[in-house]
């Protein structure tokens, strides 16, 4: 049997059956599987570590170093680089690759017993451990571990919010849910998506309150009527916050920014666990289960919400990254199947199967893709070492090739000073230096030229192999990616 419940966990209400199988929730064979299946994930969740300082930093995680000591006007997010930088200050000060991404991993690898712990009582400790696996075999979920940004720790907040917001739509208690959405809200501390997840949470307890019990419902309409104050209260600083994000990042395509979100979202989801989780819903959906009806409701909630969002602005995949947990929940939910645990090995069969091709992603990561990262740092070291007194060195972007060839002052991320800067807008500060006579290095990044009018970047490309000697190349390609990076010389 599984451990009794403790006080915290006890409901009055009436606990419907989370596993689709008789008193499965309570079944010995149950318990102990997901228990097996947790330990495993936290286990394999070690990945997070591996080779954690190795991959070159990339743009935005440059950025995270120098904006942690000079935020720019109107930053909301700033608690996640203030911790960010409290970490590194703690490791001896140096912004080294492994000091910068420690906390980002450590909240990642938390994120896997988070996760079981707040789905154990909707889902059963079989699914529960199967999304905790999922969690911590991602590649997705490993990229974001190894970065030296916020998501993972936006995706604890949110767990823990749903933690509790589920205990307390099962319990019917209105102060509970609250709690919990509050504090899945709090996240927006470390980016705004925190807010989209803390609401889809609370449409899944008013719309969908995973008890058919009368309180379950009417708790989640009362914990909705507590949370207007506070929502009217931070609305002004949520809507500046979100309105200048827009205004940086308008659209001019509504429709083709939309696809871009649900393509991009799809590929680091992975083709193969978004369709276990659009079969498993549609079954469940039919058989009018309100556990996976609650589920389901916090992932449509929140990925319509950035959808639509996206018709405005442009809304990346790691905005919908919160939300992952419980898509990997979607498709761990036939494991509670009556007629999946009454054929033998079948609930084996369906763990491996949603397990291995995320497994496959992450040791691609771990290897040959070598962290999904382009090669800045190894492309700097051999200009350092082969650049002469007085040679310029230029690159799109400046950012990163100067955090790597200077001193790594925080004050020179946003303003370099030692690299010249070129992009899609301007290419042209190279031709000004080769014409002043000068001898110039282009760190140049292949996937970045082709943001660039096709145009421009065919003249660009032609300019540069006419007047520049490729020095070296360093290769990463990444499904269809191509994120090497090019060293050229002119003399």
């Amino acid at each position: 049997m599984e451990p009794a419940q403790s006080p915290l966990e006890a409901s009055p209400v009436p606990m419907l059956n989370v596993t689709g199988a008789g008193d499965a929730s309570q079944d010995e064979g149950s318990s102990r599987l997901g228990r097996a299946l947790l330990g495993a994930a936290l286990l394999l969740g070690l990945l997070r570590f591996v080779r954690l300082g190795e991959w070159s930093l990339w743009y935005d995680e440059v950025l995270t170093w120098g904006d942690s000591h000079y935020s720019p006007g109107g930053l909301l997010n700033r608690a996640g680089y203030w911790l960010i930088l409290q970490t590194v200050e703690l490791l001896g000060g140096e912004p080294t690759e492994f000091n910068l991404r420690l906390l980002p991993a450590i909240a990642g690898y938390l994120a896997i017993p988070l996760s079981f712990w707040a789905f154990r009582p909707i889902a059963g400790s079989t699914r529960a451990g199967t999304a905790a696996l999922l969690i911590a075999v991602s590649a997705w979920e490993l990229q974001w571990s190894q970065t030296a940004r916020f998501y993972t720790l936006v995706q604890l907040t949110s767990l823990l919010g749903a933690g509790v917001v589920i205990r307390g739509s099962l319990r019917g208690r209105w102060l509970q849910i609250a709690s919990g959405v509050l504090l899945a809200g709090v996240g927006v501390v470390f980016h705004l998506q925190a807010g989209v997840a803390a609401a889809a949470l609370l449409a899944a307890a008013v719309m969908a309150p995973p008890s058919s019990a009368s309180g379950a419902g009417r708790a989640g309409r009362r914990a909705a009527l507590a949370l207007l104050v506070p929502a009217l209260a931070v609305s002004p600083l949520l809507y500046s916050a979100v309105s200048s994000y827009a205004a940086k990042k308008a659209v001019g395509d509504a429709v083709a920014s939309a696809l871009h979100f649900i393509l991009s979202t799809g590929w680091y989801v992975t083709p193969a666990l978004g369709a276990a989780a659009v079969g498993a819903a549609i079954v469940f959906l039919r058989r009018g289960d309100p556990q996976a009806r609650f589920v389901l409701v916090v992932v449509t909630a929140g990925g319509l919400a950035l959808l639509c969002f996206s018709a405005v602005a442009t809304v990346t995949a790691q905005y919908s990254f919160a939300l992952f947990p419980f898509v990997a929940l979607v498709a761990s939910w036939p494991l509670g199947a009556r007629g999946l645990r009454e054929f033998r090995g079948g609930t084996s069969a369906l763990v491996a199967v949603l397990i291995l091709p995320q497994l496959a992603g992450s040791a691609l990561y771990l290897s040959s893709e070598r962290g999904q990262r382009p090669r800045w740092r190894e492309a700097v070291e051999l200009v350092s070492s082969r650049r002469q007194p007085g040679e310029a060195v230029a690159s799109d972007p400046a950012t990163v090739v100067e955090f790597y060839l200077g001193d790594r002052d925080p004050r020179r991320v946003r303003e370099p000073s030692d690299t010249v800067h070129f992009d899609r807008f301007n290419p042209w500060p190279l031709r000004r230096l080769v014409r002043s006579g000068e001898s110039v290095w282009a760190v140049i990044r292949n996937d970045t030229l082709m943001t660039y009018d096709p145009k421009v970047r065919a003249e660009f490309r032609t300019f540069i192999t006419k007047n520049f000697r490729l020095v070296r190349q360093f290769p990463v390609l990444v499904q269809g990616r191509d994120l090497s990076i090019d060293v050229w010389y002119h003399p």
